[in-house]
């Protein structure tokens, strides 16, 4: 009679023995696998798989290249307000943005009146024309609130230019030594005595 303990103990050789044999069947099945066709995944898959890879850092690509696009386009912006700037200084381009922006916003001049006594050095720059040729120098001004003189003067010559706004106040002109004649723009009429 064998005991209960060598029962036991044989039963566990037994058990091991067919769990190493089983174990060993799997492993001679995966090397097979192993050495059969590689897995091909679908052409799906390998499509996804290729636009993913491709996409990788593209974020960081678009950013770069917006960043580089921002600062040529603020040098080249600065560059063209220094140049703009300098040829402002010339009377004649001067004078030429001063009419565009003066028939863009022709209503909405603002002067300011002072109340000191108007001397050349003191007169408003804004009243003073925006071309005056060569040799010319403002000798005299003045200014109200409705109309503005101006004298400019060189060696041998003067310039006077006189303007004002109608506001129901009558004022005559010598028009038989002068030449005179009226215009519309914009709808507003000018009066121009030569």
């Amino acid at each position: 009679m064998i005991s209960s303990a060598s029962k036991e103990k044989i039963f566990d050789i037994i058990l091991a023995d067919a769990l190493k044999e089983s174990m060993e069947r799997e492993f001679a099945e995966v090397d097979k696998i192993a050495e059969g066709e590689p897995h091909k995944f679908s052409l799906s898959f390998e499509r996804k798989m290729r636009k993913l890879i491709r996409s990788i850092g593209r974020k960081e690509r678009i950013k770069k290249c917006a960043d580089i696009c921002f600062k040529a386009v603020i040098a080249v912006s600065a560059v063209f307000g220094v140049i703009f700037g300098g040829l402002l200084t010339r009377p004649e381009v001067f004078a030429a943005v001063q009419h565009v922006f003066r028939s863009v916003f022709d209503k909405y001049d603002k002067y300011e009146y002072v109340s000191d006594e108007l001397t050349v050095d003191n007169f408003d720059d804004s009243f003073r024309l925006g071309y005056v040729p060569d040799g010319y120098y403002l000798s005299e001004g003045f200014y109200t609130t409705i109309n503005v003189s101006l004298c400019y003067k060189n060696e041998t010559d003067d310039i006077t230019f006189e303007y004002g706004i109608a506001n129901f106040i009558s004022t005559s002109y010598d028009n038989d030594h002068n030449s005179y004649s009226s215009f519309y723009n914009n709808d507003v009429e000018y009066h121009y005595l030569e």
